[in-house]
Protein backbone atom coordinates (compact mmCIF):
# COMPACT_ATOMS: atom_id res chain seq x y z
CA UNK A 1 0.00 0.00 0.00
CA UNK A 2 2.71 1.89 0.23
CA UNK A 3 4.16 4.52 2.98
CA UNK A 4 1.40 5.32 5.34
CA UNK A 5 -0.37 9.07 4.83
CA UNK A 6 0.02 11.22 8.39
CA UNK A 7 -3.47 12.29 8.19
CA UNK A 8 -6.85 10.54 7.73
CA UNK A 9 -9.72 12.36 6.94
CA UNK A 10 -12.98 10.91 7.77
CA UNK A 11 -16.76 12.10 6.33
CA UNK A 12 -19.39 10.63 7.35
CA UNK A 13 -22.31 11.15 4.78
CA UNK A 14 -25.96 10.41 4.60
CA UNK A 15 -28.16 11.30 1.79
CA UNK A 16 -26.50 14.65 0.55
CA UNK A 17 -24.33 13.70 -2.39
CA UNK A 18 -24.11 17.75 -3.67
CA UNK A 19 -22.60 18.48 -0.29
CA UNK A 20 -20.63 15.56 0.12
CA UNK A 21 -19.07 16.63 -3.19
CA UNK A 22 -18.46 20.09 -2.38
CA UNK A 23 -16.60 19.00 0.67
CA UNK A 24 -14.34 16.26 -1.29
CA UNK A 25 -13.42 19.34 -4.13
CA UNK A 26 -12.07 21.44 -0.80
CA UNK A 27 -10.10 18.88 0.08
CA UNK A 28 -9.02 18.20 -3.59
CA UNK A 29 -7.45 21.73 -3.32
CA UNK A 30 -6.49 22.37 0.46
CA UNK A 31 -4.86 18.65 0.86
CA UNK A 32 -1.70 17.54 -0.51
CA UNK A 33 -0.43 13.96 -1.50
CA UNK A 34 0.36 12.63 2.06
CA UNK A 35 -3.33 12.77 3.39
CA UNK A 36 -5.92 9.99 2.80
CA UNK A 37 -9.43 10.60 2.56
CA UNK A 38 -12.15 7.87 3.84
CA UNK A 39 -16.14 8.38 3.10
CA UNK A 40 -18.84 6.19 4.84
CA UNK A 41 -21.74 6.89 3.27
CA UNK A 42 -24.77 5.25 4.73
CA UNK A 43 -27.21 6.72 1.83
CA UNK A 44 -29.68 4.28 0.14
CA UNK A 45 -27.78 4.57 -3.08
CA UNK A 46 -24.24 3.41 -3.96
CA UNK A 47 -22.60 6.68 -4.75
CA UNK A 48 -18.84 5.43 -4.72
CA UNK A 49 -18.66 6.32 -8.84
CA UNK A 50 -19.07 9.99 -7.69
CA UNK A 51 -16.99 9.95 -4.82
CA UNK A 52 -13.96 9.02 -6.76
CA UNK A 53 -14.66 11.25 -10.10
CA UNK A 54 -14.21 13.77 -7.37
CA UNK A 55 -11.00 12.36 -5.52
CA UNK A 56 -9.93 9.10 -7.39
CA UNK A 57 -8.03 8.12 -4.92
CA UNK A 58 -10.90 7.98 -1.93
CA UNK A 59 -11.48 5.09 0.44
CA UNK A 60 -15.66 5.11 -0.06
CA UNK A 61 -17.65 2.32 2.38
CA UNK A 62 -21.10 2.43 1.14
CA UNK A 63 -23.12 1.16 4.22
CA UNK A 64 -26.77 2.10 4.81
CA UNK A 65 -26.71 -0.13 7.52
CA UNK A 66 -25.39 2.57 9.60
CA UNK A 67 -28.17 5.09 8.96
CA UNK A 68 -29.53 7.28 11.56
CA UNK A 69 -26.43 6.55 13.88
CA UNK A 70 -23.07 8.73 13.31
CA UNK A 71 -21.03 7.21 15.93
CA UNK A 72 -21.43 3.65 14.35
CA UNK A 73 -20.58 5.41 10.68
CA UNK A 74 -17.70 6.99 12.42
CA UNK A 75 -16.50 3.98 13.68
CA UNK A 76 -16.80 2.14 10.15
CA UNK A 77 -14.51 4.37 8.86
CA UNK A 78 -11.67 3.99 11.66
CA UNK A 79 -11.49 0.43 10.47
CA UNK A 80 -9.94 2.17 7.12
CA UNK A 81 -7.79 4.81 8.48
CA UNK A 82 -3.34 4.06 8.06
CA UNK A 83 -2.76 8.25 9.40
CA UNK A 84 -1.30 8.93 12.52
CA UNK A 85 -3.88 11.47 12.79
CA UNK A 86 -7.24 11.32 12.06
CA UNK A 87 -9.66 13.94 11.49
CA UNK A 88 -12.87 14.00 10.87
CA UNK A 89 -15.44 16.64 8.78
CA UNK A 90 -19.34 17.03 8.55
CA UNK A 91 -20.00 16.99 4.91
CA UNK A 92 -21.62 20.52 4.56
CA UNK A 93 -18.26 21.93 5.69
CA UNK A 94 -15.30 23.13 3.23
CA UNK A 95 -11.59 23.29 4.54
CA UNK A 96 -9.95 26.71 4.39
CA UNK A 97 -6.12 26.79 3.10
CA UNK A 98 -3.98 26.14 5.74
CA UNK A 99 -6.40 23.97 7.68
CA UNK A 100 -4.16 20.41 6.98
CA UNK A 101 -1.27 22.50 7.85
CA UNK A 102 -2.37 23.80 11.47
CA UNK A 103 -4.24 20.75 12.51
CA UNK A 104 -0.81 18.64 11.85
CA UNK A 105 1.08 21.49 13.69
CA UNK A 106 -0.78 20.99 16.83
CA UNK A 107 0.44 17.25 17.26
CA UNK A 108 3.66 18.13 16.99
CA UNK A 109 3.35 19.28 20.80
CA UNK A 110 3.36 15.23 22.49
CA UNK A 111 0.72 16.43 24.82
CA UNK A 112 -1.79 17.31 22.24
CA UNK A 113 -4.23 14.01 22.28
CA UNK A 114 -7.29 15.91 20.34
CA UNK A 115 -7.93 19.39 18.36
CA UNK A 116 -10.86 20.64 18.11
CA UNK A 117 -11.10 23.64 14.75
CA UNK A 118 -12.32 26.46 14.07
CA UNK A 119 -15.72 25.78 12.33
CA UNK A 120 -17.40 29.47 10.63
CA UNK A 121 -20.84 29.92 10.21
CA UNK A 122 -20.61 33.13 8.75
CA UNK A 123 -22.62 34.93 11.69
CA UNK A 124 -21.86 38.43 12.27
CA UNK A 125 -19.60 38.93 14.89
CA UNK A 126 -18.90 35.58 15.65
CA UNK A 127 -15.57 36.11 15.82
CA UNK A 128 -16.04 37.06 19.49
CA UNK A 129 -16.47 35.02 22.49
CA UNK A 130 -17.17 36.09 25.75
CA UNK A 131 -17.38 32.97 27.91
CA UNK A 132 -14.56 30.01 28.46
CA UNK A 133 -14.43 28.02 24.88
CA UNK A 134 -15.67 24.77 24.79
CA UNK A 135 -16.23 24.39 28.61
CA UNK A 136 -18.08 21.91 30.82
CA UNK A 137 -19.76 24.02 33.18
CA UNK A 138 -20.24 23.02 36.98
CA UNK A 139 -24.23 23.52 36.16
CA UNK A 140 -24.00 20.43 33.90
CA UNK A 141 -24.47 22.97 30.74
CA UNK A 142 -21.81 23.23 27.69
CA UNK A 143 -19.78 26.63 26.22
CA UNK A 144 -19.20 26.80 22.66
CA UNK A 145 -17.02 29.32 21.06
CA UNK A 146 -15.64 27.05 17.72
CA UNK A 147 -16.09 30.20 15.56
CA UNK A 148 -14.19 32.79 17.45
CA UNK A 149 -10.81 33.94 17.04
CA UNK A 150 -8.94 34.06 20.15
CA UNK A 151 -5.31 34.58 18.74
CA UNK A 152 -3.89 31.37 20.30
CA UNK A 153 -4.88 27.92 20.64
CA UNK A 154 -7.00 27.50 23.28
CA UNK A 155 -7.25 24.29 25.78
CA UNK A 156 -10.68 22.92 26.33
CA UNK A 157 -12.75 20.63 28.00
CA UNK A 158 -14.80 19.46 24.38
CA UNK A 159 -14.71 19.78 20.67
CA UNK A 160 -16.84 20.47 17.36
CA UNK A 161 -18.20 17.26 15.34
CA UNK A 162 -17.46 18.83 12.35
CA UNK A 163 -13.92 19.85 12.62
CA UNK A 164 -12.33 17.73 14.77
CA UNK A 165 -8.79 15.40 15.18
CA UNK A 166 -7.57 12.87 17.08
CA UNK A 167 -4.20 10.77 17.57
CA UNK A 168 -5.29 7.47 15.67
CA UNK A 169 -3.04 5.87 18.89
CA UNK A 170 -5.52 7.88 21.43
CA UNK A 171 -8.48 6.53 19.53
CA UNK A 172 -7.01 2.63 19.99
CA UNK A 173 -6.77 3.02 23.76
CA UNK A 174 -10.28 4.44 23.80
CA UNK A 175 -11.74 1.56 21.74
CA UNK A 176 -13.38 4.11 19.33
CA UNK A 177 -16.26 6.42 19.57
CA UNK A 178 -19.18 5.25 22.22
CA UNK A 179 -22.03 4.42 19.29
CA UNK A 180 -25.36 4.31 21.18
CA UNK A 181 -26.03 8.25 21.17
CA UNK A 182 -29.25 8.11 18.91
CA UNK A 183 -31.24 10.86 16.80
CA UNK A 184 -29.29 13.57 16.09
CA UNK A 185 -26.07 12.38 17.69
CA UNK A 186 -26.07 15.14 19.75
CA UNK A 187 -23.17 14.56 22.47
CA UNK A 188 -21.20 12.43 20.63
CA UNK A 189 -18.29 14.65 19.87
CA UNK A 190 -18.67 15.75 23.34
CA UNK A 191 -18.19 12.39 24.89
CA UNK A 192 -15.21 11.39 22.88
CA UNK A 193 -13.47 14.61 24.10
CA UNK A 194 -14.34 14.10 27.49
CA UNK A 195 -12.94 10.64 27.27
CA UNK A 196 -9.65 11.98 25.39
CA UNK A 197 -9.40 13.83 28.96
CA UNK A 198 -10.28 11.74 31.47
CA UNK A 199 -7.80 9.21 30.07
CA UNK A 200 -4.86 11.90 30.61
CA UNK A 201 -4.79 13.38 27.47
CA UNK A 202 -4.90 17.41 26.41
CA UNK A 203 -7.49 18.68 24.29
CA UNK A 204 -6.75 21.78 22.62
CA UNK A 205 -8.99 24.40 20.35
CA UNK A 206 -6.83 25.48 17.36
CA UNK A 207 -8.58 28.47 15.60
CA UNK A 208 -5.77 28.13 12.76
CA UNK A 209 -7.21 25.05 11.46
CA UNK A 210 -10.77 26.24 10.16
CA UNK A 211 -13.08 25.25 7.82
CA UNK A 212 -16.79 27.36 6.95
CA UNK A 213 -20.30 25.44 7.58
CA UNK A 214 -21.93 25.74 4.95
CA UNK A 215 -25.34 23.23 6.00
CA UNK A 216 -27.32 21.81 3.97
CA UNK A 217 -30.92 22.45 4.65
CA UNK A 218 -32.76 21.10 7.99
CA UNK A 219 -36.61 20.03 8.33
CA UNK A 220 -37.86 22.34 10.71
CA UNK A 221 -41.43 22.47 12.34
CA UNK A 222 -43.17 21.73 16.44
CA UNK A 223 -42.89 18.32 15.31
CA UNK A 224 -39.14 17.96 14.41
CA UNK A 225 -38.16 20.62 16.89
CA UNK A 226 -39.63 18.78 19.66
CA UNK A 227 -38.03 15.47 18.96
CA UNK A 228 -34.75 17.32 18.56
CA UNK A 229 -35.09 18.97 22.09
CA UNK A 230 -36.00 15.24 23.37
CA UNK A 231 -32.58 13.82 22.07
CA UNK A 232 -30.63 16.87 23.34
CA UNK A 233 -31.72 15.98 26.81
CA UNK A 234 -31.84 12.34 26.78
CA UNK A 235 -27.97 12.54 25.33
CA UNK A 236 -26.98 15.43 27.55
CA UNK A 237 -27.85 13.14 30.60
CA UNK A 238 -26.44 9.93 29.67
CA UNK A 239 -22.81 12.01 28.89
CA UNK A 240 -23.15 13.70 32.32
CA UNK A 241 -24.31 10.09 33.78
CA UNK A 242 -21.43 8.77 32.09
CA UNK A 243 -18.81 11.22 32.97
CA UNK A 244 -19.77 11.64 36.23
CA UNK A 245 -22.21 9.09 37.41
CA UNK A 246 -25.37 8.52 37.69
CA UNK A 247 -25.32 10.37 41.78
CA UNK A 248 -22.92 13.29 40.25
CA UNK A 249 -24.04 16.91 41.72
CA UNK A 250 -23.64 18.22 38.07
CA UNK A 251 -26.29 15.81 36.73
CA UNK A 252 -28.44 17.24 39.41
CA UNK A 253 -27.11 20.69 38.89
CA UNK A 254 -28.09 20.54 35.25
CA UNK A 255 -31.57 18.38 35.54
CA UNK A 256 -32.53 21.24 38.11
CA UNK A 257 -31.85 24.04 35.59
CA UNK A 258 -33.60 22.47 32.81
CA UNK A 259 -36.61 22.82 34.94
CA UNK A 260 -36.33 25.95 35.94
CA UNK A 261 -35.34 26.92 32.57
CA UNK A 262 -39.06 25.46 31.39
CA UNK A 263 -40.97 28.50 33.49
CA UNK A 264 -39.08 30.93 31.68
CA UNK A 265 -40.95 30.39 28.24
CA UNK A 266 -43.58 33.22 26.95
CA UNK A 267 -47.27 32.72 27.92
CA UNK A 268 -49.28 29.69 29.89
CA UNK A 269 -49.23 27.55 27.00
CA UNK A 270 -45.74 28.42 26.31
CA UNK A 271 -44.58 27.29 29.44
CA UNK A 272 -47.01 24.08 29.55
CA UNK A 273 -45.27 22.71 26.36
CA UNK A 274 -42.28 23.74 27.35
CA UNK A 275 -42.17 22.12 30.96
CA UNK A 276 -44.16 19.47 29.46
CA UNK A 277 -41.13 18.85 26.75
CA UNK A 278 -38.50 18.84 29.59
CA UNK A 279 -40.18 16.34 31.61
CA UNK A 280 -40.50 14.23 28.97
CA UNK A 281 -36.74 14.42 27.27
CA UNK A 282 -36.22 14.04 31.23
CA UNK A 283 -37.29 11.15 32.09
CA UNK A 284 -36.08 9.53 28.68
CA UNK A 285 -32.93 10.53 29.77
CA UNK A 286 -33.35 8.94 33.51
CA UNK A 287 -34.36 5.43 31.46
CA UNK A 288 -31.21 5.86 28.72
CA UNK A 289 -28.69 6.76 31.84
CA UNK A 290 -29.74 3.82 33.97
CA UNK A 291 -29.14 1.41 31.20
CA UNK A 292 -25.77 2.82 30.03
CA UNK A 293 -24.07 4.42 32.75
CA UNK A 294 -23.35 3.51 36.58
CA UNK A 295 -23.01 4.96 39.97
CA UNK A 296 -19.84 5.94 39.42
CA UNK A 297 -18.17 7.42 36.69
CA UNK A 298 -17.45 5.46 33.21
CA UNK A 299 -13.83 4.53 32.56
CA UNK A 300 -12.86 6.35 29.34
CA UNK A 301 -11.66 2.85 27.74
CA UNK A 302 -14.28 1.17 25.57
CA UNK A 303 -13.73 -2.95 26.64
CA UNK A 304 -16.64 -4.40 25.15
CA UNK A 305 -16.59 -6.45 21.95
CA UNK A 306 -16.32 -3.51 19.89
CA UNK A 307 -14.30 -1.55 21.66
CA UNK A 308 -11.87 -4.55 21.20
CA UNK A 309 -12.16 -4.92 17.73
CA UNK A 310 -11.61 -1.34 16.89
CA UNK A 311 -8.67 -1.52 19.09
CA UNK A 312 -7.07 -3.86 17.16
CA UNK A 313 -7.91 -2.43 13.73
CA UNK A 314 -6.24 1.24 14.87
CA UNK A 315 -3.28 -0.63 16.30
CA UNK A 316 -2.26 -2.75 12.97
CA UNK A 317 0.91 -1.90 11.52
CA UNK A 318 0.34 1.03 8.34
CA UNK A 319 1.46 0.64 5.15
Amino acid sequence: MGEAPRLSVCIVTYERPEFLRRCLLSLQEHLDDTAEVVVVDASVEDRGELARETDPAVTYVHAPHLAGWMTRSRNEALRHVRGEIVSFLDDDVVVRAGWQHSVLAAFDDATVAAVAGRTCNGAPGEEQYDRPIGRLLPDGTLTDGFASLPGRPVDVDHGIGANMSFRKSVLAGLGGFRDDYPGTALREDTDIFLRVRAAGGRTLFVPDAAVDHRPAPHVRGARFDTRYKLYGRRNHMVLLARHGGIRSPILRRWMLLQLKQSSRARGFSGRVRRLGVTVLGLAWGVGAMLRSARWRPLPPRRDDAVGRELRRALSRPAG
